[in-house]
């Protein structure tokens, strides 16, 4: 089924599939029609965006000097990534390492096309405590396989803009992963106060970032969030579920505190309004802080973590990569997979500053070294704060049901509830397809 691409990238936000299709977005592993298998002598690598001048290329030449293999690095493979890798797979010779997107690895895995890495994990006797647990789960399966692997993650947290706070004299949010002062009442109360409609400055910005379905129900009592644990049930539908998200919805509907949705229709819009001051407290990814970093020059900004009601938790987007089940040097592919998620591979890869590595002596360096934002710690801390959509077969066929459905109700044409139940056949039969 065809989708939105623009609500489907917008509502993603920086979860990693940028311009590509809508087809695209049933990502997996892949590359383009030159690609091949590795040889004996090296390993294949892609990724769907570059690696050329960015830290994950210092990580694999660093691996290469210690462990004497050679990687080959294909060229980055930007648009209908998962035709790619469909051909790739189809024709039995597949780079030995891909990105795959975290959406779909269920599926892959489900198909059979990925590697179980978890006799490996035992052969080598790894200590898998020293990774974020939430995330390192991740991509275990029911059958207790290990078909991915998690190097890093994107935490939320909310973004906001420290100047507007003090010229509104309203008190700053905790800088310590705390709920004290700052509840859903406390964040309604403050982005009423950060709101002027003369100015076209708004409070908040919550219900853009997909991860906030997941993030807000948990937090508001959800047992499993989007969809249940086995995947064939959408609890998004549940009344606690559907509570936490017309809260969210009523901040612009009610309380005129949120840019209304048809103003962020625009791809990184939000980024944009943010930048400008036009938005006061935003909820947002840890990929954000390079764009922010380079665009605010006129006034300081700062994180904090999610307000708190039942929880106080927050989704992650993973940055996951997978080894094909035909890959012709699995060895290898672990062994490069293992040191970029190892204490040194992820003290190379915190250099982006675009995900918080998945080794948690490797996440424990992030510091401001004078840039904004000051807590940026606060992403390492959410290690210990994370949930996790529950996976499913079908993710993308559910979300191209629901997530355009909401948009009556994001409009404040119909309750999110009766838009939710509205929905929920179709998106379960989805689920079970």
């Amino acid at each position: 089924m065809q989708t939105n691409l623009s609500n489907l990238s917008r509502r993603r936000f920086l979860a990693g599939l940028g311009g590509l299709t809508a087809a695209g977005a049933l990502a997996g592993c892949g590359g383009n029609g030159a690609a091949s298998g590795g040889s004996k002598n090296g390993l294949t690598f892609l990724n769907w965006e570059q690696v050329k001048g960015n830290p994950l290329e210092q990580a694999i030449q660093a691996f290469e000097k210690q462990s004497g293999s050679h990687v080959t690095i294909q060229p980055a493979v930007t648009q209908e990534y998962d035709t790619k890798m469909r051909t790739l797979i189809a024709g039995g010779s597949p780079p030995d390492v891909m990105r795959i997107n975290d959406d779909f690895v269920r599926g892959f895995s489900t198909q059979g096309a990925l590697l179980d890495l978890k006799p490996y994990i035992e052969k080598d006797k790894l200590d898998t405590s020293q990774f974020a647990k939430e995330t390192f789960d991740f991509p275990q399966q029911p059958d207790g396989s290990h078909t991915a692997w998690v190097l890093g993650y994107e935490p939320r947290l909310i973004f906001y803009n420290v100047d507007l706070f003090k010229q509104a004299g309203v008190p700053l949010p905790p800088t310590t992963w705390s709920s004290t002062g700052w509840t859903w009442s406390d964040f309604e109360a403050k982005a009423k106060k950060l709101t002027d409609p003369a100015k076209k400055q708004y409070g908040a910005l919550v219900y853009l970032d997909t991860g906030y379905e997941q993030t807000f129900t948990v937090n508001h009592g959800s047992q499993t969030g989007i969809f249940s644990k086995d995947g064939t049930q959408f609890t998004l539908s549940d009344s606690k579920e559907s509570e936490a998200l017309q809260w969210a919805t009523d901040l612009t509907c009610k309380d005129k505190v949120q840019p209304p949705w048809s103003a962020l229709q625009q791809d990184s819009i939000q980024n944009q309004m943010f930048a400008q001051g036009k938005i006061a407290m935003m909820f947002a990814t840890f990929g954000t802080v390079p764009y922010m970093r380079s665009a605010i020059k006129d006034f300081t900004w700062d994180v904090a973590p999610p307000p708190g009601d039942v929880e106080q938790k927050t989704e992650s987007s993973v940055i996951v990569f997978c080894i094909p089940k035909k890959a012709k040097n699995p060895d290898q592919a672990w062994a490069l997979l293992k040191y970029l998620a190892s204490e040194e591979g992820g003290k190379i890869l915190l250099q982006g500053g675009a995900f918080t590595p998945i080794n948690l002596k490797a996440a424990a360096d992030l510091a401001p070294n004078g840039k904004a934002p000051a807590h940026i710690s606060l992403f390492a801390e959410a290690a210990k704060h994370l949930t996790a959509t529950n996976q499913t077969k079908n993710t993308i066929g559910a979300r191209e049901l629901y997530r355009p459905a909401l948009d009556t109700a994001y409009n404040c044409e119909k309750p999110v509830g009766d838009v939710l139940q509205q929905v929920k056949p179709q998106v379960e039969n989805a689920l079970k397809g």
